[in-house]
């Protein structure tokens, strides 16, 4: 057994705690979150503290970090305005342009038109969607809570309406080699598919 380096989280910097956790809980999937404001500005940034949360209803989760000055993100003062976002599956023909929507872009100006990118019309919500990829969730806001003395924000969102590019199932099930999704790491590192691996459950279901 190796001689394990040991850390308490109450002990360490704040910004060591997020490389080990961001360095540990890898690839995270990608909730590249669109949203529009009261006057009809739009913003389009990535979030890697994102997961499923419930099946029925179905909701998701963001993390939205504060700011350093602990001013709430464009994201969150969209979706506490509008009460909805969209989420978009970050693919590989689109991973740098995502790079680019993390930038620090006025709150007046659209991550859509710095990046190209194109909006698509919500059925139910709306946020615009990202026209260049393949799965969208329309979602409206269900909660949000804060969390520790920076009172930091997790989202929860139950999705609405699903859009999913036909091409990207098969039998019934969205196809990760058709898909093609990307996954974060930790510093500048992203991860695209490798190989991918498959074993059964005992009795033969999938899940």
């Amino acid at each position: 057994m190796p001689d394990y380096l040991e850390f308490n989280p109450s002990e360490i910097d704040r910004r060591e705690v997020y490389r080990l956790l961001t360095g540990s809980v890898v690839p995270r999937p990608i909730g590249w979150a669109s949203t529009i404001d009261k006057n009809g500005n739009t913003n389009l940034a990535p979030f890697s503290f994102f997961t499923v949360v419930c099946v029925v209803p179905p909701m998701i989760s963001l993390t939205i970090a504060r700011n350093p000055d602990g001013s709430e993100k464009h994201t969150l003062k969209n979706i506490k305005e509008t009460g909805d976002f969209c989420f978009n599956v970050v693919t590989e023909p689109v991973w740098q342009e995502m790079v680019d929507t993390g930038n620090a872009i006025p709150e007046k100006e659209s991550e859509f038109d710095a990046t190209g990118l194109t909006q698509l019309a919500a059925l139910k919500v709306k946020s615009p969607r990202v026209g260049e990829v393949p799965i969208h969730f329309e979602c409206k806001l269900h909660n949000v809570f804060e969390f520790g003395p920076n009172k930091h924000p997790l989202v929860i969102g139950e999705v609405v309406y699903f859009h999913v590019d036909p091409s990207c199932m098969v039998n019934g099930y969205i196809n990760m080699e058709k898909l093609l999704p990307i996954g974060r790491l930790n510093g500048h590192f992203y991860s695209k598919l490798g190989q991918i691996l498959e074993r059964e459950f005992e009795d033969g279901q999938p899940r």
